[in-house]
């Protein structure tokens, strides 16, 4: 591959990357200017959505303002969604929108919206107008001469999921995967029909945003049925009709890596956990590669030194030889600081091909993303926990009420609700308590399950699974748990939800499903959460805790909200306030004097900890 002589545009760089056909000149880079963009028109998110030329005219003084190699339309992965009768959006003026309700959350609503669909056809929403709108402007602001124009769009099993809620969506590709690949069979069509629209309106690439399919959601061979195919379909589709088509999918997709990189997109983007380089050497040959700057604990919260060296050492780790462009993993905040943006930007082009990996200095103590040592990893709960597995904890237990745990823990492990029926009953039989039982046997199997999903040896559709096979149990319990009161183990109400400005609602719902099993009542507020609705409903309903999960910077404002409406309202001691998510980590849990919480198992341990601490006082 020999090296382009004198300098190219963004356009041409962006396409000798993404082609791999040539080496671009210097590291391309996509800084992702898309809601942050925004905010350098004097203009707010809610309004740009609702006027594409308003939109364009602000991101293009973004783009003068910064530099990069792409002027983005459009903000978020909802477009296909918004498409579907039922679809509400909350639109933020700092954020992306927030999905308020899913537009067919049952069978009926599906269906309804179905035949109404197949009658009438595709009619895109006025959100898709004014996205078509915004690459028209640009266009005609002479944009699409010098730089790349893409857009994101749902992808298809994401915009299924969208269209009746995650968990719900989770259940179905467990217990009714035939209706699954129907609503995904609808979901492509919409999809396909947003592409085709953005396409005309002169749009580049179509970038697919595709997070359900990430090996922290969906086994592999679950995303090999039901995910895979689709993408095939669309990219194929794209082709066909003179697009380009790009994946981005979160997290830890290591286990597809190889999948996504034959699925016929020309470059994948997102996290790539467990690091970027190890993508390079599995499919860097295969397909061109986008990522991925760590947009909060750097791009965020890091030094400008922090972003060039990160950005240096991805060129040395992963652009050594063409296929990469260098972007923040993820959608990055409305306050990212000005000077780490242009650190990223300006790293990126004093970044020259061929490559002289020697100049870039000692990286030595620098890390890629996903690494291990990399100041924005967060390690599990259980990083350092002894092992646990079953037919452990009572191997050396051959008493009767040791057999009964021990049976209990592998029903949960393997989904067995008969088997987890059966036993509950021969623990009574045998005198064992409705406690006991609960917190030694079948609570203890969801903590193993847990564990190993920390661990990426199981997926949340196991979670639910062994969360179903669990409640299968309860019936024969929760009478004599409620006659006898809270002996033998933690008890209270915790309050769960997402702050307003957030969807992505599977740790979340990881959590009450882990607080559940743990013997707490849980009313989970769901999605969008105001913060006087977690107040209000702690009181009518008595809680012990409030649990906050935040996706994005912008959203810890409401977290702050909820502590000091509290202060001032005079109960400042009265719940245990815990954050967890994407954006919430220990320092700023500290600066709203609430607690962090790392994942799942680390909410029970705070809430049973606040509970026995309260008993004992």
């Amino acid at each position: 591959m020999a090296a382009q002589s004198g300098k190219m545009t963004s356009r041409e760089r962006m396409f000798a990357a993404v082609t791999m056909t040539d080496l671009p000149d210097q590291v391309p880079c996509v800084p992702l200017l898309m809601a942050r963009g925004i905010r350098e028109g004097g203009i707010t998110v809610d309004q740009a959505l609702r006027d594409g030329e308003a939109s364009a005219h602000a991101k293009a003084k973004a783009l003068e303002k910064f530099g990069g190699d792409v002027i983005i339309a459009g903000t978020d992965l909802f477009t296909p969604v918004e498409c579907v009768d039922g679809c509400e959006l909350d639109y933020l003026p700092h954020a992306q929108p927030s999905l308020v309700r899913h537009p067919t959350p049952n069978r009926e609503a599906f269906y309804r919206f179905k035949e109404k669909y197949e009658r009438e056809g595709f009619k895109p929403s006025d959100r898709v107008l004014q996205i078509m709108k915004e690459a028209q402007t640009m266009i005609k602001l002479g944009y699409k001469d010098t730089h790349v124009i893409p857009t994101p769009v749902g992808g298809p099993i994401t915009t299924a999921q969208l269209m009746t809620g995650s968990s719900e969506f989770l259940s179905y590709l467990s217990e009714d995967p035939e209706y699954a690949l129907e609503v995904t069979e609808l979901a492509l069509d919409v999809v396909k029909n947003v592409c085709r629209l953005m396409f005309e309106s002169g749009i580049d690439v179509c970038n697919i945003l595709d997070p359900f399919n990430s090996s922290d959601i969906l086994p592999p061979e679950v995303y090999r049925k039901h995910g895979l195919p689709f993408q095939k379909r669309l990219f194929a589709y794209i082709k066909e009709i003179g697009g380009i088509g790009f994946t981005h999918t979160c997290t830890f997709t290591q286990p597809i890596w190889r999948d996504i990189a034959e699925n016929g997109c020309l470059n994948f983007n997102g996290d790539m956990y467990p690091g970027m380089e190890h993508a390079k050497r599995a499919i860097g040959g295969q397909i061109s590669l986008m990522g991925t700057l760590s947009p909060f604990s750097t791009l965020m919260h890091g030094s400008t030194t922090d972003v060039a060296n990160e950005v240096k050492k991805l060129a040395a780790e992963v652009g050594y030889n063409g296929g990469f462009i260098c972007m923040p993993g993820c959608d990055i905040d409305w306050t990212i600081p000005d000077e780490n943006l242009k650190a990223m930007i300006d790293t990126c082009a004093s970044i020259k091909y061929p490559m002289d990996i020697a100049a870039l200095g000692d990286l030595s103590n620098v890390y890629i993303a996903g690494n291990p040592k990399h100041p924005g990893k967060r390690s599990s709960s259980v990083a350092g926990d002894v092992k646990v597995e079953a037919g452990k904890k009572h191997e050396l237990d051959t008493s009767p009420e040791g057999e009964v745990y021990e049976k209990l823990v592998e029903a949960i492990m393997d989904y067995d609700a008969d088997k987890a029926k059966q036993w509950v009953q021969v623990g009574l039989d045998r005198g064992i308590s409705a406690q006991k039982i609960v917190f030694d046997g079948l609570s203890l199997g969801m903590k193993i399950v847990g564990d190993m999903y920390e661990r990426n040896e199981r997926f949340v559709t196991d979670m639910l699974k062994a969360a179903k096979t669990m409640d299968a149990a309860m019936p024969l319990l929760t009478p004599l748990l409620e006659s006898s009161g809270s002996d033998g183990g933690p008890t209270g109400t915790v309050i769960v939800g997402l702050v307003r400005g957030n969807t992505q609602d599977i740790g979340k719902n990881l959590v009450c499903l882990m607080l559940k099993a743990n013997g707490f009542k849980v009313i989970d507020l769901g999605k969008n959460v105001k913060p006087e609705q977690f107040i209000e409903t702690a009181e009518r309903e008595g809680a012990v805790a409030i649990g906050m999960s935040v996706m994005t910077n912008s959203s810890t404002v409401y977290v702050e909200k909820v502590a000091e409406m509290l202060k001032s309202q005079g109960k400042a001691d009265k719940y245990l306030l815990m954050m967890g998510g994407a954006a919430a980590n220990r320092g700023v849990a500290e600066k709203f004097g609430v607690r962090y919480g790392l994942d799942a198992n680390a909410a029970v341990s705070l809430v049973r900890d606040h509970v026995e601490s309260r008993a004992a006082a």
